[in-house]
Order: structure tokens, then sequence, then C-alpha cells
């Protein structure tokens, strides 16, 4: 009994071993996006900040897939995110519009950073995440990457890298609602016993990576806002239906 215990316990070891690759290959994307930055190429830098994204996404799969999840893996996670999707996007940030800003650019690049790791530390503490039905605040790689999508969808519509004040919008705009408790959907579980609004959401995902397959440098900063938008608008959403119901019952029990 003891041995078969045991021997689970190396299987559930090993088969972690696959999602901690996955976490050091999106600690690396964002540690070399960083080096870029640093050496003037952007628009490589960004691409590697999506692509630390699309690895975390890959290596909760993976891990809630071979039933390989731990504390630790969480922790370690945590702390890749905070450079690919804290400290990358600051530096891009910095480098590409804030550097001649003095002081002031300083700071504003560094909001990122500040807000993105305290959306990472309340992640942890409440664990509300890819296992619950939505986000709580917009995720830090969703923020990242609308970060890093705009400087890639300056470059191919301008031909340069511009619109600073759009830019800071931008920032502020992500940063600030990373750290609400607006919500956010996550990934659709892709079954075939799913419900219809499952089924939507997959539908939905399939159309944006088509579009993105054929067109990645035009579409991927408006799809990147349409979900940073998601939340906020569905807010307002259900404060209008809900006035609106209040408002049609008030006028019932007056006729009444």
């Amino acid at each position: 009994m003891k041995a078969k215990r045991e021997k689970g316990k190396l299987l559930r070891v090993r088969a972690g071993i696959v999602p901690g690759l996955f976490t050091m290959a999106n600690m690396f994307c964002g540690y070399y996006s960083v080096i870029l930055s640093c050496q003037g190429k952007f628009i490589t830098a960004a691409w590697l900040i999506v692509a630390a994204a699309v690895l975390d996404v890959l290596d909760g799969k993976l891990a809630r897939l071979t039933q390989s999840s731990s504390d630790f893996g969480v922790q370690y996670d945590s702390l890749a995110d905070v450079i690919s999707f804290g400290i990358a996007p600051s530096m891009l940030s910095y480098y590409v519009f804030f550097q001649n800003w003095g002081t002031i650019g300083l700071l504003l690049s560094f909001v990122p950073l500040v807000f993105g790791s305290i959306r990472l530390a309340r992640f942890n503490i409440r664990l509300v995440g890819h296992d619950k039905k939505h986000f709580e605040g917009l995720p830090s790689p969703a923020a990242a990457i609308t970060i890093a999508t705009f400087v890639i969808f300056s470059f191919d519509a301008w031909g340069l890298l511009q619109w600073s004040k759009v830019f800071l919008g931008v920032i502020l705009l992500v940063s600030l609602l990373m750290i609400t408790l607006i919500r956010y959907e996550t990934m659709p579980n892709f079954s075939l016993h799913s419900s219809r609004a499952n089924r939507l959401k997959i539908l939905s995902v399939v159309i944006a990576l088509l579009v993105l397959l054929f067109f990645p440098q035009e579409a991927f900063f408006p799809l990147a806002m349409v979900y940073v938008l998601s939340g906020p608008l569905r807010v307002i959403w259900l404060l209008v239906a809900s006035n609106n119901d209040r408002e049609s019952t008030e006028e019932k029990e007056n006729k009444e």
C-alpha cells in the first residue's frame, strides 16, 4: 500500500515537470523581451510577451490535465507572470514611448508592473482562476497582451511608433481594470457535452483565432481591446437592465 502511494506521488512529480517547463519557457520569453526592449527591438519584444501569454495558458491546462497542480506550481507560475506580464510590458512601454518623458515617464511605465503584481498577489490569495467560471479583474496576461499588441498595431498601421497619449490611456485603463472586481470570462472548456453558453464562447474563440491567423498585426490589438472593454460594458449593461426592471416594477405598482 505504501509502495503504491509512493509510486503515485512519483508519477505526479514526473507529470508536473512538463507544466514546469512551460512555466520556464514563459519566464524566458518575458526575460528575453526585456533584453530586446533595451536593444530597441520593440516588435519582437512585443511578440515575446504574446508568446509568454500562450505558454501561461498551456502550462495551466497541462497541470490540470496531468493532475499535477501544486502550491509550488501556483507560486512559481506567479513569479514567471510578474516577469512576463509585469516587468516586460513596463520595460517595453518605457523604451517605446516614455523614455523621453523624464521622471514622469519612468513612473508611468512602472504602473503596469505595480498593478500587475497586486493583481497576481490577490489571485494567489483568492485562487480565483481558470478552474472557476470567471476572473475577478482583468487578467494580467490580457493586460500585457493589450500593451504589447498596441506597439505591433501602431507600427503596422503607421510604420512608426507613435500616439503616446493614446498608449498612456491604454496603460492606465488596463492597469486599473486589473485590480477591480469586474467579471471577465475565462477560456471555454472544449467539451462535446458543454452548455450553450460555453459553445458560444468556443465559437467566439475559434473565430478570433481564424482572424488572427490571417491578420495578426492588424487584428490582435482590436480583439484584445474587445476583451478589455467587455468587463466594463457588461457592468453597464447589467446596471441599465437592473434600472429598467426597477422602473417596470414601479410602474406596475403604481397602476395597481
